[in-house]
């Protein structure tokens, strides 16, 4: 994407995501990378589970041009993670078991709402995700 659009989409508040595929692709200048698995009240798609993840992420300093929002089967997210060498994942399915020294697991947003008990869970992952953008 230009840089000139991506300023556009911006100052409208338009996420420029949501004008580009979302699938497997990472920019190589994203500070972090976010990953979904599977798109039933997917973050990419306007309504809830999307305001909340920008306040989630507003919460911890990085604006939408800094992250890639990304949504992946979950038969494909072990080769994703191992295909991709972002310096930093957060995946949003808490059901999942990863371990590496960049990936971090939180709840979705869609959880979340649904159970707001959870906030506390996902903020203790968002400040430790804050600590190593630093």
């Amino acid at each position: 994407m230009r840089p000139d659009r991506s300023n556009y989409l911006e100052a409208l508040g338009i996420p420029d995501f949501l004008y580009s595929s979302v699938g497997s692709e990472a920019t190589e200048n994203a500070k972090l990378l976010v990953l979904e698995v599977g798109s039933e009240d997917s973050f990419c798609e306007s309504g809830a589970s999307q305001d909340l993840l920008f306040k989630m992420l507003a919460s911890i300093g990085l604006s939408l041009n800094e992250c890639d929002l990304i949504s992946v089967d979950k038969s494909e997210i072990n080769r994703f993670i191992q295909d991709h060498s972002s310096d930093l994942m957060l995946i949003m399915d808490s059901s999942l078991s990863v371990t590496g020294q960049s990936l971090f697991v939180t709840h979705h947003p869609k959880e979340i709402i649904k159970n707001p008990i959870l906030k506390r869970d996902s903020w203790e992952t968002l400040k430790k995700v804050k600590s190593c953008l630093k």
